[in-house]
């Protein structure tokens, strides 16, 4: 089974707590496991490029993601995972797989196969840089792109961060990540900036939790504001990413910016819906096509 959507990230198995003191612990996971997800929902199947150990239990993927890509190590990259009450996120690595360079893809991985678009999630920016740079050289239309938040902490090199963005057509951070670059700055805000450091992105959409997306396409005047769909919130885990998918996805598929956040949007209301992954992998197309519907009249637009 190959599929030509393909997400570059990793794999895990995260030890979560939570705002209440409710622990979940040896969960599998991963950024390229959701994103994945929220393609195949859309595409029947996606590709994941990324190292995977034999402790990940593979079986629990089924048919719709395909790790003919994935280069075996012998664990998991193994995380905790601590959610805030305000929605934030920190995933720190174990000891044992603390550097994390080792368990993202590497741009000889390009090669393995076939690809017309392609997802970067999050990941040293070294290597996403890299990554970008080999996916264009051998075709790839369409590159869509998550931000590390481990990279940014720290990071005062703008410069650097935009340097990666210059080669991208979708970049698709979330407002913790904006307020990493951009500290203080409400959503609106820190997109304008990001706009005004990038005017050649195709797309800059920026996820905010039960808030939904603000997103801005390259010479609009307006900006959008796509809503959260409603549904009931069951594990927020993954979210995020499975939204990056469905962007990558239905860009791919109608070659349109408001279409790709609204297929975005969908993905992640499935997500939310199960723990873990299990929302997503119980989904069909069939189910989405009516949430796309409705989703399609709550687009709401506003001056940039």
């Amino acid at each position: 089974m190959t599929a030509s959507l393909a997400v570059f990230g990793n794999l895990t198995i995260d030890d979560l707590v939570f705002p209440d003191g409710s622990t979940r612990w040896a969960v599998p996971g991963g950024s390229a496991v959701y994103a994945a997800m929220g393609i195949s929902l859309w595409t029947g199947c996606a590709s994941i490029v990324a190292p995977v150990g034999t402790d990940y239990p593979i079986e629990l993927l089924g048919n719709r993601i395909d790790l003919s890509r994935c280069q075996h190590v012998p664990r998991t990259l193994r995380n905790w995972g601590l959610y805030e009450e305000d929605g934030q996120r920190h995933f720190i690595s174990r000891n044992a797989t603390r550097n994390w360079s080792e368990f993202c893809p590497k741009q000889t991985d390009v090669a393995s196969g076939y690809q017309t678009a392609a997802h970067i999630a999050p990941m040293p920016h070294d290597l996403a840089l890299e990554l970008v740079s080999a996916l264009r050289k051998v075709g790839t239309s369409s590159i869509s792109l998550d931000l590390d938040d481990h990279d940014l902490l720290g990071r005062t090199n703008l410069e650097a961060i935009l340097g990666l963005l210059g080669g991208v057509d979708l970049f698709l951070p979330s407002h913790q990540d904006a307020l990493a670059i951009f500290p203080g700055a409400e959503p609106l805000e820190g997109l304008r900036r990001l706009r005004s450091y990038a005017p050649d992105v195709t797309l800059i959409a920026m996820k905010c939790g039960s808030e939904g997306v603000i997103a801005h396409v390259s010479g609009a005047k307006e900006c959008i504001h796509v809503p959260a769909v409603q549904v009931d919130l069951v594990d927020p885990t993954g979210a995020g990413d499975a939204f990056c998918g469905g962007v990558l996805a239905g860009f791919a598929e109608k070659n349109d910016p408001i279409e790709a956040l609204l297929y975005g949007a969908v993905s992640a209301s499935f997500c939310v819906e199960g723990i873990g992954f299990a929302g997503l992998a119980n989904a069909t197309e069939e189910m989405a096509r009516p949430r796309l519907a409705t989703l399609q009249h709550r687009v709401e637009f506003q001056s940039m």
